[in-house]
C-alpha cells in the first residue's frame, strides 16, 4: 500500500467542493477525516440542497450496514449502489482494505467506477488516514474535510454556553475573537469538549479559558511527538532593548484578524532572527507568541532526521500537517543552521529533499503559520533560504548596548521583586561591556545566590559588580566568530535594535 494520493482538492468550503466533485462525475472520492458527524451532515446537505434535483443518500457501516436493522456487507452494499438507477450518493464509514477480500474490493470499486463515471453517482469513502494502493490511484480522487472555521466555531460556542446558564461569560468582542481564533484547528467534537471544559468548576468565563485552548491543542500536538508545544512566559516588556523588532511585531499583530484579511493584508510569513548567542533571539520568539495571543510550538529537527518518528522526510511532511492543523500559531525553528546542515546545492540527499520541502512550503503556504527561526551561525545556510519572499523579515540581534544593557539589568531585577531604587543601572551597565542578555541574567542570579550565602541579605550592587568582574564574556572567547556574524549582517540583514 502507499499513501500517495492520486489527486489532492484543497478548498476551505467542504459543501462547495463535494459538491464540484459530483457535478464533474467522479464516481470514487475518498475523505480523509476524523469528523464522521459532520462529514455526513455535509453530504446530506449536498445531496438535499445542493443541486436542483434532490439526490438520494445512503451511509454504509460495517457495524449497522444501512441502518435498516440488516446487516449488509461491503461488497453487497457496493453493488446494490452499482445497479442503483437513480443519481446519489454512498457514504462509506471507516473504509478499510480489510472490509473485504482485497482483490475482490478492488474488482468491486472498479466495476463501480466504470458504471458510474457517466453518471451523477457518487461514492464517498471516509477514513481518518489516507490508504490508497498504487494500482486505485487513477480510480479514486482525495478531498480534505475542512476543520471548522470561526463562524461554525461561534456555533458551537453559543450551543455550549446554552448548557451552562449558570456561567457568566465576561470576555469582550476582541477576546471571544480570540479564543475562537485560538480553536481553529480543533475538530468539531474536540472544540466542543474544549469549551465545555472552561465551564467546568467556573462561575464566569475571561480571557484565562484561552490558555485551556492551548493546552488542548498541546495534548493533540503530543501524541505525535514531532512538535512541542511551549508556554509563552514572556512578553515583549520582558525582553531589553530590540525596538526595531518590537516595533516590526507591535506593527503586524492585527494581521491575522478578519478585518486585515479584508483589507488585502497578507498574514506575515516569518521572520529570522539571527546574531550573537545569548541576546535574546529565543526569548523573542516566545515574545511574539505572547504579544499576538498564538500557541508557540518548536519543531525539533533532531527527531525528524533521527528516525524514531518514521522515514524523516515523512515524519516532516506529518509535522508540516501538525502545525496547519492547529493553526493559527508560531511555528518555531531553533538553531535553524543545524537542520540543513551537509546540504549542498546539487545534493539529493534526504536533507536535500527536506530542504526543498521547507523551501516550497515556506514560499506558497496560505495558513496561518508565522516561522520563528534563530540561527547562531547564518553565514552557513544556503542562500536559497535567505532570498526575499521566504522570510518577511531577517533581524540581526548584536550584543546590547550600554543602555540596553540597563534595560536588562531593570528588567531581571523586576522579575525578582527586588527594589528597583536601590541599584544604578548606569554603572552596572559600563561595568558589563560586551555582555550579551544571558550573561547579565547570570551575573543577577550569581549576585544573588553570593548574597544568600553571606547571612542570606539582600542583593547588594557590589555583589554584581564582583561577579562580573569574574566573568569571560562570550563576545571575548568568540570574538573572531561574532566579528564574521556582524560582517555578514551588516549588508543582509535589518538591526534589531534601534
Amino acid at each position: 500500500m502507499s499513501n500517495v494520493s492520486s489527486q489532492k482538492a484543497f478548498r476551505k468550503n467542504s459543501f462547495d467542493e463535494a459538491k464540484r466533485l459530483i457535478a464533474s462525475k467522479y464516481p470514487i472520492v475518498w475523505i480523509e477525516s476524523w469528523e464522521e458527524e459532520r462529514v455526513e451532515q455535509m453530504l446530506k446537505r449536498v445531496s438535499s440542497s445542493g443541486f436542483s434535483q434532490p439526490l438520494t443518500f445512503s451511509a454504509w457501516s460495517e457495524t449497522k450496514g444501512f441502518g435498516t436493522g440488516e446487516k449488509t456487507s461491503i461488497i453487497e452494499a457496493l453493488e446494490l449502489f452499482i445497479s442503483q438507477k437513480e443519481s446519489g450518493i454512498l457514504l462509506i464509514k471507516d473504509f478499510s482494505w480489510n472490509l473485504a477480500p482485497i482483490s475482490l474490493l478492488k474488482r468491486t470499486l472498479r466495476d463501480l467506477f466504470q458504471q458510474a463515471k457517466s453518471s451523477f453517482k457518487t461514492l464517498f469513502l471516509l477514513s481518518a488516514f489516507s490508504d490508497i494502493p498504487e494500482d486505485t490511484l487513477k480510480e479514486i480522487i482525495t478531498m480534505d474535510f475542512a476543520l471548522p472555521d470561526e463562524t461554525d466555531l461561534q456555533t458551537i460556542f453559543e450551543g455550549v454556553l446554552k448548557g451552562s446558564p449558570k456561567v457568566k461569560v465576561v470576555l469582550n468582542d476582541e477576546q471571544r475573537m480570540k479564543l475562537l481564533k485560538g480553536a481553529l484547528g480543533l475538530t468539531g467534537d474536540e472544540a466542543k469538549f474544549v469549551f465545555q471544559k472552561m465551564m467546568v468548576g467556573k462561575s464566569e468565563l475571561s480571557e484565562d479559558a484561552l490558555e485551556i485552548v492551548f493546552e488542548e491543542k498541546a495534548r493533540i500536538i503530543k501524541r505525535e511527538g514531532l512538535l512541542e508545544y511551549v508556554p509563552t512566559k514572556f512578553t515583549l516588556d520582558d525582553i531589553g532593548g530590540l525596538d526595531n523588532l518590537k516595533d516590526w511585531l507591535k506593527n503586524r499583530s492585527d494581521f491575522f484578524s478578519k478585518e486585515a484579511q479584508a483589507a488585502g493584508l497578507k498574514i506575515p510569513k516569518g521572520v529570522l532572527m539571527t546574531g550573537v548567542s545569548g541576546c535574546g533571539k529565543s526569548l523573542s520568539t516566545q515574545a511574539i507568541a505572547a504579544a499576538w495571543g498564538l500557541p508557540l510550538y518548536r519543531l525539533d529537527m533532531n527527531r525528524v532526521y533521527g528516525g524514531a518518528m518514521g522515514a524523516p522526510e515523512e515524519a516532516f511532511r506529518k509535522a508540516i500537517s501538525q502545525i496547519e492543523a492547529v493553526a493559527p500559531a508560531i511555528l518555531w525553528l531553533e538553531e535553524i543552521e543545524k537542520g540543513v546542515a551537509g546540504y549542498e546545492q546539487g545534493d539529493k540527499g534526504v536533507t536535500a529533499r527536506i530542504f526543498s520541502s521547507f523551501l516550497t512550503w515556506l514560499q506558497e503556504h496560505s495558513s496561518p503559520v508565522f516561522v520563528a527561526a534563530t540561527a547562531n551561525e547564518i553565514n552557513k545556510l544556503p542562500p536559497e533560504l535567505l532570498r526575499k519572499g521566504r522570510f518577511d523579515e531577517i533581524f540581526f540581534v548584536d550584543l546590547p548596548s550600554e543602555a540596553e544593557r540597563g534595560n536588562i539589568f531593570k528588567v531581571h531585577i523586576a522579575k525578582r521583586n527586588l527594589d528597583a531604587t536601590k541599584y544604578v543601572f548606569t554603572d552596572l551597565a559600563k561595568a558589563t561591556n560586551n555582555f550579551n542578555g544571558a550573561e547579565i541574567e547570570q551575573v543577577v542570579v550569581s549576585g544573588l545566590v553570593l548574597a544568600f550565602q553571606d547571612g542570606k541579605r539582600e542583593l547588594s550592587q557590589d555583589d554584581m559588580f564582583k561577579v562580573a568582574g569574574r566573568m569571560v564574556p562570550l563576545a571575548t572567547t568568540m570574538s573572531e566568530q561574532i566579528k564574521e556574524i556582524k560582517r555578514w549582517a551588516d549588508t543582509r540583514a535589518v538591526k534589531a535594535s534601534r
